[in-house]
């Protein structure tokens, strides 16, 4: 195999495969590598940790074809530290030495052969479907936040996906916080539930962004039976589902509501901010004090505490709820500039808040005991 390109594509093609894939691979000396192979006048790149594989295609002039896998952090530190402007040469001899040449620098590391590698699935099209880019990352964004990160329970790691009644709904919960994006706008076939790890999603929304892609470019989703794929342009992600139940979240949903309220959500942000600050770290609690025309907002700790307050359209009776300033200040970064509406029933019971003349997306947080 021999190639010419330049640096900075290479850095930028590895930088793709190697973003998301787990560096806990010791035990496997293999998947300390990543493939490197000529495939429709370009060069394909692919690493995998086994759980998870990224396939992206490169734009280079090919030589000689062929296939090799090279260690990855080694091939990557030697790209970053050749010069600039000069052309990137990388070929491979018959005993699957690598050469990299740029300039008059030279350099020659030892790769395997690709048949080492493990065999990473195609994108399975037979049950597939298409979604823009830009509504998948507006979805995704909007509540992977509130999947947990690190449950015993797997099925919390990753996201629901559903299409049922010609409702598209991803949906995220940590068991304390729950976050709902549904949307009528993606034509599925058939109805289907999975849970998709949050790792590829939040892998594929920072290449969505990092790459340019269109927000209305069209992604592929192909669905088996134990996988899942996503194809944008040349570029492919593949993923393990993760296997159990998701819990039956519709029943946490409050069905009644006592009070409403309409609160611009970037005043909201600030305040319970600042709030954070004091609130102590290990069950941090801010305190939300709902009186008549106006919100006062708390928090304490050992040696700290803060008060503030601002103008609200609210008549209603004295209500003061509590909760976890991270899990509110989650739902208030996604919406913006817009107003949240909340929904209480009493201050033990679940809230329910939603952004402004939108019903994309759904949330429910669980209020912390009052001290």
């Amino acid at each position: 195999m021999k190639i010419n390109t330049t640096r900075e594509t290479l850095i930028k093609g590895i930088q793709t495969i190697q973003a998301g894939v787990s560096s806990k691979t010791g035990t496997i000396p293999i998947l300390q590598n990543f493939l490197m192979e000529t495939e429709d006048q370009g060069l394909k790149v692919v690493f995998t940790d086994l759980e998870m594989a990224i396939k992206h295609h490169i734009n280079v002039d090919i030589k000689n074809e062929g296939s090799i896998t090279i260690p990855i952090k080694k091939f990557m530190e030697i790209v970053q530290n050749l010069a600039e402007e000069a052309d990137v040469n990388v070929s491979v001899d018959e005993s699957n030495k690598i050469a990299i040449n740029s300039g008059k620098s030279k350099f020659k590391i030892s790769g395997t052969p690709k048949n080492d590698y493990p065999v990473i699935p195609d994108l399975d099209e037979t049950n597939s479907f298409k979604i823009p880019a830009g509504l998948l990352s507006e979805m995704v964004n909007g509540t992977i936040f509130s999947a947990s990160t690190e449950d015993d329970r797997h099925f919390l790691n990753g996201l629901l996906w559903k299409y049922e009644k010609n409702i598209f709904s991803l949906v995220a919960t940590d068991g304390r916080r729950l976050a709902i994006a549904s949307s009528d706008k993606v034509k599925i076939k058939k109805d289907f539930k999975v849970i998709v790890p949050s790792k590829i999603l939040g892998e594929l929304v920072k290449f969505i962004k990092s790459a340019g892609i269109n927000v209305k470019a069209e992604i592929t989703v192909g669905l088996s039976s134990n996988q899942i794929g996503f194809k944008i342009e040349k570029t492919v992600f593949i993923s393990r589902l993760i296997e159990g139940n998701f819990p039956a979240y519709e029943q946490i949903i409050p069905k009644t509501k006592e009070m409403t309220v309409e609160i611009n959500a970037e005043k909201l942000l600030a305040v319970t901010k600042r709030a954070s600050i004091c609130a102590n770290e290990r069950n941090g609690s801010v305190k939300y004090l709902f009186k008549k025309g106006v919100l006062c907002v708390s928090s304490e700790s050992q040696n700290m505490n803060f008060e503030d307050e601002f103008d609200i359209d609210y008549t209603g009776k004295d209500f003061q709820i509590n909760f976890n300033p991270r899990f509110v200040m989650d739902i208030f970064k996604t919406s913006g500039e817009k107003n949240i509406i909340m929904e209480f029933s009493t201050p033990a019971t679940p809230a329910l808040m939603r952004i402004e003349g939108s019903d994309a997306f759904v949330y429910i947080v669980m209020p912390l005991r009052t001290q």
